[in-house]
């Protein structure tokens, strides 16, 4: 009796392994809540000590008395760059044609929670600080949230639990600490991405969809993650497959990265509804007549000179100095990784017969 009773206490593997996987998702969440309030404290720090350069603060957060100047002085350190004009269309919706360069979720979640969550403090602070103090929390609370999923996602791919623990402390020790802190739609684009691809790596391919549709409605990096049913239901089918399953193989990718791709139409749609039916009497915009009328890549190339290679400019050398360590690391590990498994990277992972238990003890990381 005494031993089932030991066997019952200590409970099957499965509950072991989600035991583990939460106490080490605990840990990792508190770690990166602990990396957020370091990054705050050097950044008051530093705002503290170098004088601005940008006045832009001070029209968002005016200074009229003791209580605008504190709250200026704790939380206007996340607001910086683009975070006047998730800011302004949090307030305002999209105003400006050039604001429709920047995706609604955020500024929408912003608004959401400022106008529930918040409003009891309506009393103390204005609509626009609420604001502010609402892209904060969303930021924040996001990063968190993706450096648990970041750990989530590498332990269902690797079957490693230390690795996928380092995996998230190296993602949370990020260079770009302030980048993900402040009031930008990283942390909360980060979120969506690694949760959508831990539902792809356990080929639940539908929500993963869905939370990559979401993620298009934050940044329009998101349609490349249609990229994975590509390569998971075409890429890697059963050549010797019959024709009926590669045909629904095909109609099944199409209607997923159709689903993936929803977000990012819905917000050209929303575009072109503003600018191209004469709906508020003002003419269309000449990007409403080509071929295809979407605004985002019209606004990108026409205000901020973005668009392939023209960024690849001699004013630009210092920035790509500053990314070199992290352009060095990552085209160190592609090399490693080629060099480690050649013709796996050739044949795009088709490649995996040699992939043995003993080989992935050894060296875990190429064997998926």
């Amino acid at each position: 009796m005494a031993p089932k009773m030991t066997a019952a206490r200590k409970g099957t593997p499965d509950t072991v392994a989600s035991q583990l996987v939460a106490s080490k998702s605990g840990t990792i969440a508190y770690y990166a809540l602990i990396s957020r309030l370091v990054i705050w404290v050097i950044a008051v720090a530093s705002h503290a000590l170098v004088q601005d350069y940008d006045s832009a603060l001070e029209l968002v957060l005016p200074i009229e008395t003791r209580a605008q100047q504190l709250f200026k002085s704790i939380f206007g350190v996340f607001l910086r760059w683009d975070s006047f004009y998730f800011v302004h269309i949090a307030e305002n919706n999209y105003v400006f044609e050039q604001s429709h360069a920047f995706f609604p979720l955020l500024p929408g979640l912003m608004r959401l929670i400022a106008n529930s969550v918040l409003a009891p403090l309506n009393a103390f602070l204005s609509y626009r600080q609420l604001l502010v103090l609402a892209g904060i929390l969303i930021s924040n609370v996001s990063f968190v949230i993706a450096s648990v999923q970041i750990y989530r996602l590498s332990r269902t791919l690797f079957k490693q639990d230390q690795f996928a623990f380092l995996t998230a402390l190296l993602y949370i020790l990020t260079p770009s600490g302030i980048f993900m802190s402040a009031i930008y739609a990283e942390s909360l684009f980060a979120a969506l991405s690694f949760t959508g691809m831990l539902y792809a790596a356990r080929k639940q391919y539908l929500p993963a969809a869905i939370v990559w549709s979401i993620s298009n409605l934050a940044r329009s990096n998101g349609i490349l993650y249609a990229g994975f049913f590509v390569y998971d239901l075409i890429v890697m089918i059963d050549l010797q497959s019959s024709i009926w399953n590669k045909i629904k193989a095909l109609v099944k990718t199409g209607c997923l990265c159709l689903i993936t791709w929803s977000g990012f139409f819905a917000v050209q749609a929303y575009g072109f509804s503003l600018y191209c039916t004469k709906a508020f009497g003002i003419d269309t915009r000449p990007w409403c007549h080509t071929r295809m009328p979407f605004i985002y890549t019209f606004v990108q190339g026409f205000y901020w000179n973005i668009g392939f290679l023209r960024y690849y400019e001699v004013k630009q050398i210092p920035n790509f100095l500053m990314a070199a360590p992290m352009i060095t690391l990552s085209a160190s590990g592609i090399a490693f990784y080629t060099a480690y498994d050649l013709s796996r990277a050739l044949s795009l992972g088709r490649s995996q017969a040699s992939c043995t238990r003993e080989d992935t003890l050894q060296k875990p990381p190429p064997c998926l």
